[in-house]
């Protein structure tokens, strides 16, 4: 893996996101609040994703090992058990900012169809799943997982908050590929 750039202002974004999630107030108010929680995996895999992007350059694959890591934290058992018990808080933490430092070193590699099929995977995973949120359908809440810290009443709140993220993500993606071919200026 090579160094991208020396410049230290694009560790800025990084550290922004990374403080506005993990601190002891926010982490306080995720184990009651499941769309702040699912706020900070947003903003945890950005975070690895811009590191990993302007500071290394990898081999494809870390992009599908990133996705993986990524995914995995979203299974309900693993994703409630994020939510309400402290140690598999932090391996969740870690793993969402590794996988997005996985991804984003890789990108820079990858021809356009595989940044093209990773991210509708991604669109097709995030919207699945904002969908079963918004739908309240019981994965992630009791019954089926007793242990959940959240009520199913967050759950519809939950899905807009990924809808939102999703949306802002795509956006700021089809402004930057519009940028590219000079539509706007």
């Amino acid at each position: 893996m090579k160094r991208q750039t020396n410049s230290k202002t694009y560790l800025i974004p990084p550290l922004i996101l990374i403080l506005a999630f993990v601190n002891p107030y926010v982490e306080e108010v995720m184990f009651n609040n499941e769309e702040v929680f699912m706020a900070s995996h947003y903003a945890l895999a950005i975070a690895g994703g811009l590191v990993g992007y302007y500071y290394f350059s990898g081999r494809n694959y870390f992009a599908y090992l990133g996705s993986l890591l990524i995914v995995i934290w979203h299974l309900p058992e693993l994703f409630t058990l994020g939510g309400g018990i402290l140690t598999f808080r932090v391996l969740d933490e870690i793993s969402l900012f590794a996988g997005g430092f996985l991804i984003g070193l890789a990108v820079r590699n990858m021809r356009l169809i595989e940044k093209i099929l990773l991210f509708v995977l991604w669109m097709l995973g995030d919207t699945t799943l904002a969908v079963v949120l918004v739908i309240q359908y019981p994965f992630y809440t009791s019954p089926p997982l007793s242990y959940s810290p959240y009520p199913s009443t967050q759950e519809p709140l939950t899905g807009y908050v990924m809808i939102i993220a999703m949306t802002a993500i795509l956006g700021f993606l089809l402004f930057k590929a519009f940028k590219n071919l000079h539509i706007f200026g």
